[in-house]
């Protein structure tokens, strides 16, 4: 007999051979026994711990031949969605840590609170203008003047801000020279157009006034190409001469000697502005931008370290002068002077410059740099441009925004306020994008993100809020005919804060049109509004920003609960 009943037979004779070992069963868990949808969850648990979301269980079910009959008889549910949410409920969230990234969204304070300046001390230029400012009643209770004044602004700021997000796209796509070229370009055009709106609106009779508007727009243009290519301090710089005349009472001099003031001031704006896009032209390198600085050491062993290597330095060139042929080390005002010249002439030209003729060389390399500011970054002349489409909507919120700012100036709101808090608002904005981007990596299920990411937008929110009224209650302490600190002016500031900041928000996670949309709405109410005599302008201006403020919140809590906002 041969077969099964042949090894019985050599088994029970003492024949013992050596038999197959079996697979074993895999063993099932306790809590498993007797539950299909246990047992599913147990065989599926690698898919299922990793999911984020039930739907991508689904997905695993669908794929693994699910029938609806399987689903409703074997493991009792009405469709396969509901399987697919019991088995996100059960297994428990297992999937490797994401490796350590760098976060794109750190930035410097100290940055963002000198941008903030830099948004804040052009007003001082006002204080000096003030008396070009009257004249015969114009649009909107003011004088022509004043209008003329409102419109080169209005214009002004809807064409910088497109032409900012402009030159950005060009920096994000590694063009430098692009981005010079569309900043030159586009500010003289800018300043072009601002400078006509000024004068339709003023009309003939105001030559100071329009003078006056003129420099407003060329400062503007030039302050958007400075802003944008990371010079901050450039225009800090320009602007510090103004702001100590304007303190020491320069309100008093005669006006050609304020107007030499204001265009001294408007001329080195667009000097510098000139320079560092043709420096950037010249080296073919974008603007330094990255994460905040890493925390320095304590100031005592910095001076050490920075004193030790100063001396060192100076034994080490003393050491190669002694050892020429009796060469005078000492340092005479003749040779300081062309030390000085050589240095300077080797930053203006940037590095890979000959520079051994000192400042005749870095006047050569002026031509070379303008040659280079209208030839694209792969050699072609004609340089492939953007779509204008993409930045139309930062310009319709800038000239939106900037009505709605105008509109509050001129109903004695809290605009100065407003204005330096914008430094604050840029800070928040970059908080809130890494505070999002930190719950997301560290968050495993989608209804956590979403929540991690509301109470993060209302933190932001609330500080920006506090920010807003502290820095009224110094506007109210310290300027002059300012308005009162009380709930009807907080209110009206807080509504409007509110709108703008959620705009930019917006903007920053690439809805721009959303915000684009409710902020010209918001004006175009107000302009109703105001034209039907249903209320008093603030009034109006705090419902309309009111509501802007409660769809934009809307509109940001959805936006900021998806995971691909914030990758």
């Amino acid at each position: 007999m041969s077969g099964p009943m042949s090894l019985l037979s050599r088994v029970a004779g003492g024949g013992m051979a050596a038999l197959p070992e079996l697979p074993r069963p895999r063993r099932v868990p306790s809590w498993a026994v007797g539950d299909p949808v246990a047992e599913l969850a147990e065989r599926l648990s690698a898919a299922c711990s990793a999911a984020v979301h039930p739907d991508e269980i689904a997905a695993v079910l669908e794929s693994e031949g699910l029938t609806d009959e399987q689903i409703t008889g074997r493991y009792g549910h009405p469709d396969l969605f509901s399987l697919a949410r019991e088995l996100f409920e059960t297994v428990p969230r297992r999937f490797p840590e994401p490796e350590p990234a760098d976060d794109p969204w750190q930035v410097d304070v100290w940055r963002c609170v000198l941008r903030g300046l830099t948004f804040a001390l052009p007003g001082v230029a006002y204080v000096l203008g003030g008396r070009w400012a009257g004249g015969d009643d114009g649009p909107f209770g003011v004088s022509r003047a004043v209008a003329a004044w409102g419109a080169a602004a209005l214009c002004g700021w809807g064409w910088n801000q497109a032409l900012a997000h402009r030159a950005h796209l060009h920096l994000l796509a590694q063009r430098p020279r692009a981005a010079a070229r569309c900043l030159v370009t586009g500010a003289a055009v800018g300043a072009c157009l601002a400078g006509a709106a000024a004068a339709a609106v003023a009309g003939p009779g105001h030559l100071s006034a329009l003078a006056f508007a003129a420099g407003q727009s060329v400062y503007v243009a030039s302050a958007t190409v400075l802003l944008v290519l990371g010079r901050e301090r450039s225009l800090l710089y320009v602007l510090t001469p103004l702001a100590v005349a304007v303190a020491c009472g320069a309100g008093g001099l005669p006006s050609p000697a304020v107007a030499a003031v204001l265009v001294a001031t408007a001329a080195a704006a667009g000097g510098a502005a000139l320079a560092t896009a043709l420096r950037t032209a010249l080296t073919g390198e974008p603007p330094e931008r990255g994460p905040a600085k890493p925390p320095r050491a304590p100031w005592r062993e910095r001076v050490r370290a920075d004193r030790g290597a100063q001396l060192r330095a100076r034994a080490s060139r003393f050491g190669r002068s002694r050892a020429k042929t009796g060469t005078d080390t000492r340092t005479t005002p003749g040779r300081f002077a062309r030390r000085t010249a050589g240095r300077f002439a080797r930053r203006a030209a940037g590095p890979g410059t000959d520079t051994r003729t000192g400042l005749v060389s870095s006047l050569r390399t002026l031509p070379e740099a303008a040659r280079l500011l209208w030839r694209a970054d792969d050699g072609v002349t004609d340089a492939k441009g953007l779509s204008p489409y993409l930045s139309l909507p930062h310009g319709m919120a800038g000239l939106a925004g900037g009505a709605l700012v105008v509109a509050a100036a001129l109903t004695g709101e809290f605009v100065a306020a407003l204005t330096v808090s914008m430094g604050v608002a840029e800070w928040l904005l970059f908080r809130f994008r890494s505070r999002c981007l930190t719950a997301l990596r560290g968050t495993t299920v989608h209804e956590r993100l979403l929540a991690r990411s509301w109470r993060v937008l209302a933190g932001c929110l609330a500080l920006y809020a506090v920010a807003l009224a502290a820095l009224a209650a110094v506007e109210a302490a310290v300027v002059p005919g300012a308005a009162a600190w009380n709930p009807a002016h907080l209110s009206v500031l807080l509504a409007l804060g509110g709108t703008l900041w959620l705009s930019l928000l917006l903007q920053s996670c690439g809805r721009a049109w959303t915000g684009s949309y409710v902020l010209a709405a918001a004006v175009l109410t107000a302009v109703a509004l105001l034209a039907a005599h249903t209320a008093t302008a603030g009034t109006v201006l705090r419902l309309v920003c009111a509501g802007a403020a409660a769809v934009l919140l809307t509109a940001a809590l959805t936006m900021t609960g998806r995971v691909t906002t914030h990758r």
